[in-house]
C-alpha cells in the first residue's frame, strides 16, 4: 500500500470514528437534566474528527504515520468508554446525568486525547522519515561529490572557494578547511585559455597552483548553478599534464618530419634536376625512334617525381596550418590561364582549350589556389586513356558564387567511386597519378568555404566542378551546404 492509499485508509478510519459519535449523540435525542455542556465533547470531538478525514489526504504525512491517527483516537476512546463503565459500577450514582450520556463524553475525552496523541506521533515519525532521508541524500551526495576523479571547486560570485571535493584537496595539498578560505584566484594561476563557450559552459585550459608552489596544468568546465540559494560557479578541472606533455612531443616530432620533408624535397628535386636535363641532352644524340621512346618515359616520369614533391609541399603547408587560413581576394582568370600554359608546356601531347569565357573575378582563396587547378588539369592528363588528351575549361557565375568545370575525355569515375576519388592514395593502379591531386584539391576547396564533385562529360570522360566563393555573403560566414545543393540544380 502506498503514501497516498494510506492516508486515504486513515482518513476514512477517522471520519468513521467522527460518525459514529455524531449519530450516537443524535440518537440519545434530548434527556431532562442534561445542559448544553454535556454535548461540548461529543459534538466537538466528532465535528474535529471529520475536519481531520479531510485535511490527512492532502496532507504530507508520511503514509503509514498517517495510520496512527485512527488508531490512538479508537484506542483511547475505548480507554475513556471502560473508565466511564468502572465509574458507573464503582461510585454511586449520585447525578442525574444519564448512564449512556456520561458514557459517550468519556469515549468523547478519550477519542479526543488520542487524536491529538495520533497527530503528534504522525507528524514526528514523519518528521523523523524525511530527516533520515535528508541526511541518506546528503551521504549519497557527498559519496558522489568525493568520488569523481577530477577535482570539484565550488566558489561563489566573488571567488570565494565554498566547497570542494577530495579529488581537489588531494592534487593542491590542502585540507577541506583551509581550502574553503582561499579564493578561485589562490588556485588557479597563470595564463588562461578559452576553448569554448556553449549553453552556458566556459571551457578554458589553465593552472592549479598546490599547496608547495608546484603548477598542474588542468582543462576547466565551469558554468553557474545555484547552491543553498545563492548563485555559485561548479567547476571541474581535469588533469591535463599528460596531454600537455604528448603536445609537446607531437610538436617536436611534427617538426622534425616538416624539416626532413623539406630537406628530401629539396634533394629529389636537385637530382632530377640533373637527370632532366641529361635527358634532354641526350635526346640530342639519339636518333632511334625506340631509344627516344625510352628516353621520353624517363623525361615523364621525372616531371612526374617533381610534380610530386610540389604537391607534397602543397598538401604539407594544407594540413599543417594550425589556424583558419587567412583568406584574400585572388584573381580567378589569371590564376586558371597560368596554369594552363604550365600545363600545355609539360604535356605538349594533349590539348587544353576554354569553353567560352571564364568569369572575370576574383575569388576567396589564397595563394594555393594555383595548386587546386594545377592538380585538376594534371589529373585530367595523367588519368586519361587517350594518346592525345583533350581538356577544356569552362566557368559560370551565380548569386556570389563561381563553379569552375574541369572535363576531359578519358575513361571517366565510375559513380561507386566518386566520394573516395577526393581521399588519399585514390590514384589506381594504372594511373601515373600521385594519389595526393584530388585529396589536396578537397582540402583546400573545404578551407576556402567552397565544394568540389564529380559529373559526367558528354559523350565520354570525367568533368571535375569546383565552386568558390566570388565575394563574401552579407554576414561574413558561409553557410554550411549551401554551396553543393545550389550548384546542382
Amino acid at each position: 500500500m502506498n503514501g497516498t492509499r494510506r492516508r486515504l485508509a486513515g482518513a476514512i478510519g477517522v471520519g468513521g470514528i467522527g460518525l459514529a459519535l455524531l449519530v450516537a449523540r443524535l440518537r440519545l435525542g434530548p434527556r431532562s437534566g442534561t445542559t448544553p455542556v454535556s454535548d461540548v465533547a461529543p459534538i466537538g470531538l466528532a465535528l474535529a474528527l471529520l475536519v481531520v478525514a479531510g485535511w490527512l489526504p492532502r496532507s504530507e504525512l508520511d503514509g503509514l504515520s498517517a495510520l496512527c491517527v485512527p488508531a490512538a483516537t479508537g484506542a483511547l476512546a475505548v480507554v475513556g468508554g471502560l473508565t466511564a463503565f468502572v465509574t458507573t459500577e464503582l461510585v454511586p450514582a449520585t447525578t442525574v446525568v444519564p448512564t449512556t450520556l456520561l458514557l459517550l463524553n468519556f469515549v468523547s475525552a478519550g477519542g479526543a486525547l488520542g487524536l491529538a496523541a495520533g497527530l503528534l506521533a504522525a507528524t514526528t515519525w514523519t518528521l523523523h522519515a524525511r530527516t533520515s532521508q535528508l541526511r541518506r541524500s546528503r551521504d549519497e551526495y557527498q559519496e558522489l561529490f568525493d568520488g569523481i576523479a577530477d577535482a570539484v571547486i565550488v566558489h561563489d560570485t566573488r571567488g570565494g572557494v565554498i566547497a570542494a571535493n577530495d579529488a581537489a584537496t588531494d592534487r593542491l595539498g590542502h585540507d577541506n578547511e583551509s581550502l574553503t578560505d582561499r579564493r578561485i584566484t589562490d588556485v588557479e594561476s597563470g595564463e588562461i585559455r578559452t576553448r569554448a563557450v556553449t549553453d552556458g559552459r566556459i571551457v578554458y585550459e589553465t593552472n592549479h597552483t598546490t599547496a608547495d608552489g608546484e603548477t598542474v596544468p588542468v582543462e576547466v568546465s565551469a558554468r553557474r548553478v545555484r547552491y543553498r540559494g545563492a548563485p555559485v560557479v561548479l567547476s571541474v578541472a581535469r588533469d591535463i599534464s599528460r596531454r600537455r606533455a604528448s603536445e609537446r612531443q607531437l610538436s617536436r616530432t611534427h617538426d622534425r618530419l616538416r624539416a626532413l620533408n623539406r630537406v628530401l624535397r629539396h634533394d629529389i628535386r636537385n637530382d632530377m634536376q640533373i637527370v632532366l636535363g641529361t635527358a634532354r641532352l641526350l635526346g640530342d644524340h639519339l636518333d632511334d625512334e625506340a631509344a627516344r621512346a625510352h628516353l621520353q618515359r624517363i623525361t615523364d616520369t621525372g616531371e612526374h617525381v617533381v610534380e610530386l614533391t610540389k604537391s607534397s609541399r602543397d598538401l604539407e603547408r594544407t594540413l599543417s596550418a594550425e589556424t583558419v587560413p587567412s583568406l584574400h581576394p585572388v584573381s580567378l582568370t589569371e590564376t586558371i590561364e597560368s596554369e594552363l600554359d604550365r600545363c600545355r608546356s609539360a604535356f605538349d601531347h594533349a590539348t587544353f582549350d576554354i569553353d567560352g569565357d571564364l568569369p572575370d573575378t576574383t575569388v576567396r582563396a589564397n595563394d594555393l589556389l594555383s595548386s587546386v587547378f594545377r592538380n585538376l588539369l594534371n589529373n585530367a592528363v595523367q588519368h586519361n586513356d587517350r594518346e592525345q588528351p583533350t581538356v577544356a575549361v569552362s566557368g559560370e557565375r551565380r548569386d556570389g558564387r563561381v563553379v569552375i568545370r574541369v572535363a576531359d575525355d578519358g575513361p571517366g569515375i565510375p559513380p561507386a567511386q566518386r566520394r573516395s576519388a577526393f581521399e588519399k592514395n585514390e590514384a589506381g593502379f594504372d594511373s601515373r597519378g600521385t594519389g595526393l591531386g584530388l585529396y589536396l584539391v578537397s582540402t583546400l576547396v573545404d578551407q576556402y568555404g567552397g565544394d568540389v564533385w564529380v559529373e559526367d562529360n558528354d559523350p565520354r570522360g570525367t568533368v571535375i566542378a569546383v565552386q568558390l566563393w566570388a565575394e563574401p555573403p552579407a554576414d561574413g560566414t558561409v553557410p554550411d551546404g549551401v554551396a553543393s545543393d545550389e550548384a546542382r540544380r
